[in-house]
């Protein structure tokens, strides 16, 4: 299937100082910041405008009808939603990361908009938004195709 695109669980591990006690992960500032402020929202969004421009959709939708066709794979997306927002959010939380400070990324994730760094993150989008493409398009490509794939099976099971 051919895609066009245009636009975590840290495991917990025992300590070695104190074998019984759990260590607490390192924090992630850039993690938290994908987290507390939803950036990796937007990938549904994201997938079903490129499922919707992909050669199976148009398919689909021969087949049911337009409406039908992006209910069903809204409702197949919103399924396999769990098995990639990690890795997504994981590549945003990395490039946000090589972008921002420690300091810089916890005040954004505790103030959003009102942080004194927030212009700094408004002028840094485009670029967050270029990396994140060519990072994440192996994730959304893989996503949009297992929905694709459920979508097709249950409008033919119909």
């Amino acid at each position: 299937m051919h895609v066009l695109l245009r636009a975590g669980l840290l495991a917990a591990f025992l300590s070695t100082a104190a074998p019984l006690a759990l260590a607490r992960p390192a924090p992630n500032p850039a993690m938290d910041l994908v987290q507390r402020q939803r950036l990796g929202s937007n990938m549904k969004t994201i997938a079903l405008a490129t499922a919707q421009k992909t050669e199976t959709y148009a398919m689909l939708a021969s087949g049911v009808g337009p409406a039908k066709a992006k209910t069903l794979v809204s409702k197949e997306l919103s399924t396999h939603a769990r098995e990639y927002e990690g890795k997504w959010n994981k590549n945003l939380a990395g490039i946000y990361a090589q972008h921002f400070t420690p300091e810089e990324l916890s005040s954004l994730a505790k103030d959003g908009g009102k942080s004194k760094y927030a212009r700094k993150m408004v002028e840094k989008q485009g670029e967050i938004g270029s990396e994140m493409r060519r990072q994440s398009t192996p994730i959304l490509i893989s996503y949009v195709a297992a929905a694709m794939k459920s979508a097709m099976a249950r409008a033919s099971a119909k």
